[in-house]
């Protein structure tokens, strides 16, 4: 019911199938590079939006982070100055040991929410200016599972999970909540357990005065191996004098100021 063969045509034939494949060709060419010409302003500007609106939300991340940290250390200790502190601190701290950018932004961030379980713990508890007695140490150890908890609902707040959850572990494995030892603790958390601590010992607080700097580090050389990696606490006391001298006796608004540069230093520049 069909012939199926080879035929040959001739090349004026071919030359009119060329000339028409070549015409289309370039039409269709005109056509896209036309389109392109047209929508490149609007790809342009809608791609800026996309960026500006992006950092927008992540600017209002930012501040909400700041907000949340700050509100939990007013009902604290009455004043936020220590979130600002010990955040510098470990920011200066992991800079002079050269940490990886991701590294330091999730050491901003988990420095700043460290405690922010601790909104959901009992104001007799929190704000008691008195020794815990033993059920109530108990109660208040819960603030680290609240925080995790907490943060665990926004996901770019992951990384900071390593110092909210391990802030309290001890280098000698008699901390809480999992007791890890030596360099089990993330990095982060063994950094941010060093500076928190010597802020606490130099701050004056409802239960205690502020100690002298040379007991501070009386106190803390004595915890070397138990409390803190003991290679971190001997590179954190080399920068003790430029450190206490730029950040521990720094005002309320260069402390804000400085958090302020180094928040866009390691969250937008790369972005």
């Amino acid at each position: 019911g069909y012939f199926e063969g080879v035929y040959r045509v001739d090349q004026a034939a071919i030359d009119t199938i060329m000339s028409r494949l070549y015409h289309t060709l370039w039409v269709v060419l005109v056509i896209i590079l036309s389109t392109f010409i047209m929508l490149y302003p609007l790809i342009l500007y809608l791609n800026r939006q996309l960026i500006s609106f992006s950092n927008d939300l992540f600017k209002a991340n930012i501040e909400l982070m700041e907000v949340m940290g700050s509100a939990i250390a007013k009902r604290d200790s009455t004043t936020d100055s220590h979130n600002y502190r010990v955040t510098l601190y470990a920011l200066r701290f992991a800079e002079a040991l050269k940490l990886a950018p991701l590294q330091m932004s999730n050491l901003i961030a988990g420095s700043f929410l460290h405690d922010v379980g601790k909104i959901g713990i009992e104001d007799n508890i929190l704000r008691k200016n008195t020794k815990l007695d033993e059920q109530e140490f108990m109660r208040m150890k819960e603030h680290v599972l609240i925080g995790i908890d907490i943060i665990a609902k926004a996901d770019w707040l992951h990384g900071a999970r390593e110092v909210v959850e391990f802030h309290h572990e001890k280098y000698d494995g008699s901390g809480y909540m999992r007791g890890l030892a030596g360099e089990q603790i993330p990095i982060n958390a063994r950094i941010f357990a060093i500076v928190d601590v010597f802020d606490a010992l130099c701050s004056e607080r409802p239960y205690k005065e502020a100690l002298p700097l040379e007991k501070v580090l009386e106190i803390m050389g004595e915890l070397r191996g138990i409390h803190f990696d003991p290679k971190l606490l001997d590179k954190f006391f080399e920068l003790v004098p430029t450190l206490h001298k730029q950040i521990g006796q720094a005002d309320y608004m260069n402390l804000t100021q400085m958090l302020a540069v180094a928040v866009k230093k390691y969250f937008f520049s790369a972005r």
